[in-house]
């Protein structure tokens, strides 16, 4: 079709005397717009035409029309070869070019066209277009301005010119030519849509969701408009209304994946795993290699624990499209809560290959670095991902408690708080009817604690609930219905409720976990005394069912298997077999719920209370009570150890090798808890050293307990030399023994020895490096011994036999050496004496 100006042109063209009929003609098929009949009159006239630049131009018109682009381009050629500033024939194969995909010679053409014929509107307009077309954006605002000047109301140059301006990246600019265009065409739902894509950009999502709302009620078959509007939604985390859109726009779309795919996000966002599966499914049977679709659908299987169904879905988003980033971020999440976290880390590592600039991507690589005890490398992790986007609050919580877990108690606190952005989480539903507190002085103020995160956080922080009420406030609890009972242990100054009343009036709140935020705490004033306190008849009635002779400990393995953090806070049952062979020791059973099925196969003898112990409303009331009457608890970081710790009693923790921020680094004691011992894995997932240790400490602790006559050790006189070569003995024999039951023996004698040796002082300077000598001589004596057996069983009594056996004289003359020279540095009454020299030592 021809534009108006085409037209006017074709009217006052001047017509050359030797084709004026055939042009006459052609114009009046034209004028008609009867193509067909203009095309034939070309045809039968090639040789006229071509010959004539004005008639040249008209076939290029007739063939632009009838979409016949590349001869359209030949026609208006053949006219600008015979005219070179025909104005209109440059502008006519301006047009073709660009209808063809050659927007650079395109752009050409319409200059050179301008310029001759600079009052051509509808050339400025597909001048900016071709501009546009071949990424010259910024020129194409400019060609816009032109046309703008020359008609000021032409609503496609504004709208023209805010795509331009969007796409240099100025969209305030753009937002106000949109405008323009929606005044002048308030029926059309493109400019609406593209206002609300920069309005968008900008972060001004409610604008946006209301721009995109209305350009799909123009044309509800706008799909773009619909698939915005749901965006917005999501960003401002409106997911009900997301769902709901969703369902609107299904009915009149159904199957369309954007909806579908938004819609199973949301579902997902308000942790309705099981039905937010259900939508990915039917999205994937329309769209099976969807890379998006399967990850998200990965991502919401791990939610579930899911973790192998969740690890088929990244390796499959994978195998569509190896170069999405998300989905190897996605295996690297499965990969990290199973404790795969090597191959997590090679995950992330080519997550960040792809899309280095994801922050996402950046937080996941330092939780595998935190977890992997690379804590140097972690924070450098979350500060590239702050980098890129200062205001990423996974990565502001998850540096928060790597600084917490090193003591870095007012930087990490204050970035713990971001925790509530955390799967957009909001404070509660009551949170923000009360001014939060911050500190204020709080001399005659209500003030409300609100519930957070799990068990042992609430045992953990409400220590500070009595401090509040100590500053003078009246102080209520909005506790969790489990802990009702046991919170009541507080005392009669902070009230426990269900609930807040509809009407209630509090000065302040606070959430549970902000407490220590709030007080400014500082590892060395943490209120670390017992603040709770088991019900005294509950105690007396479990003292009566616990009595009996031995060294009562309890004891628990794994917390919530729904944690996040709980894949490597938990032991087998069978890693405590160690502790059931100590003589004189009873093992009870404080699991609940998650592993305690492995009390049918446990390989010592463990007293179970029952399936329904503490199985009612009210957890941990008869836990709190067994643990007082019990001498020592020994747990994994559960909610166990931080019960045992709120009542002040012993409690040994077995930590991970990467600790909970609370647990801090190296340090054997926690200022949370005055009588917890921390015992911390040397090496990560192996637990059998840790108990190793606790079994020594705990050998020893029941041979102090009770320790019957006849069992007495007897006292013999020795040398400190004596002492110090047992001692090294036993400690080899407590790493290479693995039978549990010797294991118990070697560890009780072991830690008699030691504890005479502290004791009397005979450790430090000189005698630590005799001490490490002598069992240097030890172990290669104990590794001769098996070589010596090893040739025994051959049968083989040869020279290896003999060199053997001569060095167990060697080694062990220097053995006598070591012993009499830490007798003679410590003054012993008792010094080894042999009655020939120390032989060549072996090498």
């Amino acid at each position: 079709m021809k534009s108006k100006q085409q037209k006017r042109h074709v009217a006052a063209a001047p017509q050359p005397a030797d084709a004026s009929e055939l042009l006459a003609d052609l114009m009046a098929s034209l004028r008609a717009d009867d193509l067909a009949t203009a095309l034939r009159k070309i045809d039968a006239s090639r040789a006229l035409v071509d010959r004539h630049a004005f008639a040249s131009y008209l076939a290029g018109l007739v063939r632009v029309s009838l979409g016949q682009d590349e001869a359209a381009i030949d026609h208006f050629g053949k006219a600008i070869a015979i005219d070179p500033d025909h104005a209109q024939a440059l502008y006519g194969r301006a047009v073709a070019l660009q209808k063809s995909g050659r927007p650079e010679a395109a752009v050409t053409d319409h200059a050179r066209s301008l310029r001759l014929d600079p009052g051509n509107v509808e050339g400025w307009l597909n001048y900016g277009v071709a501009l546009q077309m071949a990424g010259r954006s910024a020129e194409a605002v400019e060609a816009y301005g032109q046309l703008l000047a020359r008609a000021p109301d032409h609503a496609q140059g504004f709208a023209n010119r805010g795509l331009s301006l969007h796409a240099i990246g100025e969209d305030a600019r753009a937002i106000e030519d949109y405008d323009r265009a929606v005044a002048l065409l308030p029926a059309d739902p493109v400019p609406l849509r593209n206002k609300a894509v920069s309005l968008a950009r900008l972060a001004r999502h409610e604008e946006a969701l209301d721009c995109f709302a209305r350009a799909f009620a123009l044309d509800p078959s706008c799909l773009d408009a619909a698939d915005g509007a749901l965006a917005a939604l999501v960003a401002l985390r409106l997911y009900e209304d997301a769902v709901s859109f969703c369902d609107t726009v299904l009915s009149l779309a159904p199957g369309h994946v954007p909806a579908l795919l938004t819609k199973a996000n949301a579902l997902h966002e308000t942790k309705r795993y099981a039905a937010a599966l259900a939508i990915f499914d039917e999205a994937l049977a329309r769209a099976p290699q969807d890379p998006k679709l399967l990850t998200n659908r990965g991502m919401c299987l791990f939610e579930l624990g899911r973790l192998e169904e969740a690890l088929s879905c990244a390796l499959a988003a994978i195998a569509a499209d190896p170069t999405f980033a998300l989905a190897w971020r996605c295996r690297g999440m499965v990969e990290m809560r199973r404790s795969d976290l090597d191959d997590a880390l090679a995950s992330f590592d080519e997550a960040l290959r792809l899309a280095d600039d994801e922050p996402d991507v950046h937080c996941g690589r330092g939780i595998v670095l935190k977890e992997l005890g690379r804590f140097d490398e972690a924070r450098a992790q979350f500060d590239h991902a702050l980098a890129i986007d200062p205001r990423h609050a996974e990565t502001k919580a998850n540096k928060g408690t790597l600084l917490l877990l090193r003591g870095e108690f007012e930087q990490g606190l204050e970035l713990f708080e971001h925790r509530w952005v955390l799967d957009d989480r909001p404070k509660t539903e009551v949170a923000y009817r009360w001014p939060e507190w911050r500190g204020e002085p709080l001399a005659g103020k209500s003030l409300l604690i609100l519930d957070e995160a799990g068990l042992g956080d609430a045992l953990q922080f409400i220590r500070y609930a009595p401090l509040l009420a100590k500053a003078g406030a009246k102080v209520a609890y909005h506790c969790r219905p489990a802990l009702l009972r046991l919170m009541r242990g507080l005392g009669e100054t902070v009230e426990i409720i269900a609930a807040p009343a509809q009407d209630a009036a509090y000065d302040y709140c606070v959430t549970l976990c902000s407490l220590p935020h709030a007080f400014g705490t500082r590892a060395e004033t943490i209120p670390g005394e017992s603040y709770l306190h088991a019900e005294p008849e509950r105690v007396a009635l479990w003292r009566e069912r616990l009595a009996g002779e031995g060294l009562k400990v309890g004891i628990a393995w794994q917390g919530s298997a729904h944690s996040r953090s709980d894949h490597a806070r938990a032991a087998p049952l069978s890693a405590f077999a160690p502790l059931g062979a100590i003589a004189g020791v009873r093992l009870y059973s404080l699991q609940k719920n998650f592993g305690a099925d492995q009390l049918r196969d446990a390989p010592m003898r463990v007293m179970s209370f029952g399936a329904d112990f503490d199985a009612g409303a009210d957890a941990f009331v008869d836990t709190a009570a067994v643990i007082e009457n019990l001498d020592l608890v020994v747990t994994i970081d559960t909610s166990i150890a931080h019960l045992a710790g709120a009542l002040g009693k012993p409690v040994w923790i077995a930590i991970k090798h990467a600790p909970e921020w609370r647990w801090q680094l190296e340090r054997e004691d926690s200022p949370w808890y005055h009588s917890a011992r921390l015992f911390r894995q040397e090496k990560r997932g192996d637990w059998s050293d840790v108990f190793a240790r606790i079994a020594r400490e705990l050998a020893a602790l029941a041979a102090s307990h009770a320790r019957p006559a006849e069992a007495d050790a007897i006292l013999i006189p020795g040398s400190v030399g004596d002492l110090i070569d047992r001692i090294t003995i036993l400690e080899i024999k407590a790493r290479k023994i693995a039978d549990a039951e010797k294991l118990a023996n070697v560890a009780r004698e072991l830690a008699l020895l030691q504890g005479l040796r502290d004791e009397r002082g005979f450790v430090g300077g000189a005698l630590d490096a005799l001490a490490r000598e002598l069992e240097e001589t030890n172990l290669a004596l104990w590794n001769i011994e098996d070589d010596i057996r090893n040739c025994d069983k051959r049968g083989d009594f040869g020279d290896e036999f003999i060199a053997l056996a001569r060095s167990v004289y060697q080694r062990n003359d220097h053995r006598a050496a070591l012993k009499k020279r830490i007798n003679l540095a410590c003054g012993s009454l008792i010094v080894e004496e042999k009655s020939y020299d120390e032989a060549p030592r072996a090498s």
